[in-house]
């Protein structure tokens, strides 16, 4: 015979977890964190779940979330994600392997403003996967959501930025630790004119570097005609370019590759490039690349190829 679950009154949840007995009604009245259980007499019961829920709820308001982004959130977290966010180490809870754990971890220490679990998940990831599984399968995946979460108002575009800042860190940490020391302007790596993201740049130059092949990283927002003077006077052998907005098919891109005499291999990432690519010059080729792995095989299959 099973044993009944515990379920608790509200004055014993309070004196448990040290919130008011005024505001866990308050929280259960206005935005639905509270019992979900009731006895045969009718009265309403917390159950352990109903208890992790408003811990969430506590922990959120207590960092300065707005209360009714805290409770949207707390909502919408599973028992899982619950039970990760509420443990000792919310950021070590997820076991090896556990994609849609970590990518929960990740979420949740951005919402907290956490830099220090940030790092530490974002370390652990590296060390148990390769970095391409590490970006296609939880810092990607991470970073929409948590982006998606600041589209609803979930949370602050504060939690954004602090989990792209702290994943730039660990990348750069990468990079150092593999890149050649010598590094020639002969792979370049630049964000389309006006694009503002780069995260995806620093990835594919860590990956890279993973496998020996130095780059130069340009960073976000370069501008055509830059990129059209570096060409021009370093004649390297690739470029990556990624966009994530819509790029219009017939921008200065496609003339500045047009004047190109030498062989150039371009790479196109990001969804932000026209299914149908213009024609560029005849001693260049460009390729559309679907995600990190590649890219970075279309880059370093040039290598032997040129090698």
């Amino acid at each position: 015979m099973s044993t009944p679950p515990v379920e608790w009154a509200v004055g014993s949840v309070s004196e448990r977890l040290g919130i008011a007995p005024a505001t866990l009604r308050t929280w259960d009245r206005r935005y639905g964190i509270g019992p979900s259980q009731r006895t045969e007499g009718g009265h309403r019961r917390y159950s352990e779940e109903d208890i992790r829920r408003v811990r969430v709820m506590s922990r959120f308001t207590a960092r300065g979330v707005p209360a009714q982004s805290a409770a949207r959130v707390a909502l919408s977290m599973d028992s899982e994600r619950l039970m990760i966010e509420t443990g000792a180490e919310a950021d070590m809870a997820a076991p090896v392997g556990d994609t849609s754990g970590t990518v929960a971890a990740v979420c949740s220490a951005a919402l907290s403003l956490d830099p220090g679990a940030l790092s530490r998940i974002y370390q652990r990831t590296l060390r148990e996967r390769d970095l391409v599984s590490a970006w296609n399968d939880v810092f990607a995946p991470a970073l929409r959501t948590i982006g998606e979460q600041w589209g609803k108002g979930a949370l602050g575009v504060e939690s954004e930025h602090l989990a792209s800042e702290v994943l730039v860190t660990e990348l750069r940490a990468v990079i150092r630790g593999n890149r050649p020391r010598a590094v020639d302007v002969d792979v370049i790596l630049a964000s389309a004119d006006e694009e503002q993201h780069y995260l995806p740049l620093l990835a594919l130059e860590a990956e890279l570097a993973r496998h020996g092949l130095g780059a130069i990283c340009l960073g976000a927002r370069v501008p055509t005609s830059a990129l059209s003077d570096l060409l021009m006077s370093r004649h390297p052998s690739r470029l990556f370019l990624w966009a994530s907005m819509d790029r219009p098919a017939d921008e200065a891109l496609w003339s500045v590759l047009s004047a190109v005499h030498w062989p150039l291999n371009v790479v196109l990432g990001g969804p932000g490039w026209p299914a149908d690519l213009p024609s560029a010059g005849r001693s260049v080729t460009v390729s559309l690349a679907h995600d990190l792995g590649s890219a970075a095989h279309a880059l370093l299959a040039s290598v032997s190829e040129t090698g």
